[in-house]
């Protein structure tokens, strides 16, 4: 019931908010960032690809040699890493101190996921874990109904930097946030010397590399298309700045009403229904090129992204800890690599897709990345009822 969640672990949800508006706020801004630095929406687009990068880089060796570090200790270097990102990022025009402080943003993100399920998870009781872990997946839906349009906002009054400014501010109440009510049972005295050969080993069974390969697909396929949503909606259908503000904030509310919808309702088994959900958000996905000229029909279709995206995410989430068992910071923080290896990937291939040929076929290209990871989960095997 959600009367006995820890209320603390809704400070891991606005951590969460915080951390994932700073990861997505710059696919609002891609346009101004590229008109403000003089270069093409495609290259703006690296700094999409150098967060992601230091995420993917970061979260793999964090979990690797941090196995008996305090979980606490690595959650306020998370919001330190993600601060000092924002801070570089907000006070420069140079691209390639931009570039640095988005990576630097990046690696206290990777810290962050690496360990805020975990956190959630030890923080609740044995009825409430899921719950917990899905309360804090819900900050990720609130970034992109509030984070991305305010900044956004906040860009149209002011610039660009405003937005980036917002949220350096934003990272440091998290930080004090973290530092004042975030006390995770801890056990690391009696967590095994486990070799990290040993602990390597159990990211190649079979079962684990094609989880990972179906999230390096699927959030390829996602932000192929998120990243460079407002750019399509503003150059490709027209629409004006502040319809496509209010179009950004329907993905998240969209994004939320199906966190909250399948928050309680976590089906077990969970395979068919995370299959079912993928063909959907391919088709979503390929409906924004296919519908991109009825201004009036494609909301729905960001709508229906919005609302994959949220079910999508969570499963994916559930997923990964029933199959790693014991490995799951690991495999977790893995994870965590092959879902930024994704989003590197969608918005290179974006980029590329753009500058080459043009935005009207980010959609196709988002469903067919989709697509590919749908195959890939049909070959994972079926998880038993867990009791």
């Amino acid at each position: 019931m959600t009367s006995l969640l820890n209320p603390k672990v809704y400070v891991l949800t606005f951590t969460a908010f915080v951390m994932l508006s700073s990861e997505f706020i710059v696919a609002g801004l891609l346009p101004e960032i590229a008109t403000g630095l003089h270069i093409t929406v495609g290259n703006a687009g690296w700094l999409i690809t150098a967060f992601a990068l230091g995420m993917g880089i970061g979260a793999p060796v964090i979990a690797a040699f941090t196995h008996r570090v305090r979980m606490r200790s690595l959650l306020m270097a998370a919001c330190v890493a993600l601060f000092l990102g924002n801070t570089i990022a907000a006070l420069t025009t140079n691209f390639s101190l931009l570039l640095i402080g988005r990576a630097l943003g990046g690696v206290g993100v990777a810290i962050f996921w690496t360990n805020a399920a975990l956190i959630a998870a030890a923080m609740s009781s044995e009825q409430t874990k899921s719950l917990a872990v899905s309360r804090v997946l819900i900050g990720v839906s609130i970034a992109s109904v509030v984070g991305v349009p305010v900044g956004k906002a906040v860009s149209d009054l002011w610039h660009w930097e405003g937005a980036l400014i917002l949220m350096s501010g934003l990272s440091a109440v998290a930080l004090l946030m973290v530092i004042k009510w975030i006390r995770p049972p801890e056990s690391n005295a009696s967590k095994p010397a486990i070799t990290l050969l040993s602990r390597l080993s159990e990211i190649w069974k079979k079962d684990i590399v094609l989880m990972l390969l179906s999230s390096v697909l699927i959030f390829g396929g996602i932000m192929s298309v998120f990243s460079y949503l407002a750019t399509f909606l503003i150059r490709h259908t027209g629409f004006p700045a502040v319809q496509v503000t209010m179009i950004l904030a329907l993905y998240g509310v969209a994004d939320i009403v199906g966190n909250l919808m399948l928050a309680k309702r976590v089906p077990n088994p969970l395979d068919a229904l995370f299959k079912r959900l993928l063909l959907i958000l391919a088709g979503s996905l390929a409906a924004i090129t296919l519908l991109g000229d009825e201004m009036w029909i494609l909301p729905l279709a960001v709508a229906a992204v919005g609302g994959c995206h949220a079910m999508t995410g969570l499963l994916m989430g559930i997923d990964v800890l029933r199959r790693a068992g014991s490995s799951a910071q690991l495999i977790g923080a893995v994870n965590v690599t092959a879902i930024n290896l994704g989003i590197m990937l969608g918005a290179l291939a974006g980029g590329f897709l753009i500058d080459s040929i043009g935005l009207k076929y980010i959609g196709v290209l988002g469903g067919s990345f989709v697509l590919l990871g749908w195959i890939v989960r049909t070959r994972l095997r079926s998880l038993p009822r867990i009791s």
